[in-house]
């Protein structure tokens, strides 16, 4: 029998998160759900949707407490979640299904949130030195930026010194022509030096290659060359196999979706109907071609 948690990461997985996870949490007699009204950010309503999260096994009290999840609700969430609700006024969602769709903020396999703090006990240089060391081809970065209602950012490896990355900005509400890019990992390292960039590997480096190639082809220049010939409008929609428009998240699950031949590595993509997240991105690879962390710089 599944846990509680894989059972929401099944129904998240099925990309019909809205029906599945309020099903499941009606039947477990979870809280689910505050309707969308002058009260969504009220003190109870807060606190409910962080004992959901606690409920259904997304969030370690003793990693994300409640004081720091309340930070983080008031200075970041509301802010990224109206975003989300006036790019997506057709597909009403309430404030806990959207946490819960960004799973919190948090990554699921070490359950520490994208905005932790950052104290690192060695020096900023000493971290860039360990993360331009670390990084290589078709590895998967995330931080915990977000823009257009998401929580978090992504990007991917081409070699083990360029990052593609889509970062959005300004105008994304209208799209944003030209936004995909290419720069050095040291140059990723000093965009996000305040904050932390998990590092993801797959476990079969013939397939996190064909992934960083696919990317690269698809994304920068057909032939691989250093020029920029291809040129991408950041736009978030449901559309998940379409590359222009797209961004950040939706480019890296490409990447190892279509990239790939017939080896099985993206849960399959047909049934999407939503956006895809940053930091559910580790939830998206099947076995044996499961992503390993390689440490947070």
């Amino acid at each position: 029998m599944m846990s509680s948690f894989q059972e929401i990461e099944a129904a998240m997985k099925s990309r019909v998160c809205k029906m599945d996870c309020e099903l499941l949490c009606k039947t477990r007699g979870w809280s689910y759900g505050v309707c969308n009204t002058d009260n969504e950010f009220s003190n109870e309503t807060v606190y409910r949707a962080y004992q959901t999260g606690v409920d259904v096994g997304i969030i370690n009290t003793e990693k994300y407490p409640f004081l720091t999840f309340q930070s983080d609700e008031r200075n970041i969430f509301r802010g990224l979640f109206r975003e989300y609700t006036s790019l997506n006024a057709s597909e009403p969602i309430n404030y806990e299904e959207w946490l819960i769709m960004n799973n919190f903020g948090i990554l699921p396999d070490t359950q520490e949130s994208l905005f932790e703090r950052k104290i690192a006990k060695r020096s900023t240089a000493d971290n860039k030195r360990r993360f331009v060391n670390t990084v290589r081809k078709g590895d998967i970065l995330i931080t915990g930026r977000g823009v257009g209602g998401l929580i978090g950012h992504a990007a991917i490896m081409t070699t083990d010194y360029w990052v593609l990355e889509m970062p959005g900005g300004r105008g994304w509400q209208n799209g944003i022509k030209d936004n995909n890019r290419q720069i050095s990992k040291h140059a990723w390292f000093d965009v996000h030096s305040s904050d932390w960039t998990t590092v993801y590997r797959n476990r079969d480096a013939s397939v996190a290659h064909a992934a960083a190639l696919w990317a690269d082809h698809n994304y920068y220049n057909p032939s691989g060359g250093a020029k920029k010939t291809i040129h991408v409008t950041y736009k978030i929609t449901t559309d998940i196999k379409s590359k222009n428009p797209s961004y950040c998240s939706k480019l890296v699950i490409q990447a190892y979706y279509f990239g790939t031949g017939k080896r099985k590595v993206i849960s399959n993509l047909s049934v999407s109907g939503r956006v895809i997240v940053p930091t559910n991105i580790p939830i998206y690879f099947m076995h044996p071609y499961t992503l390993v962390n390689k440490g947070k710089y």
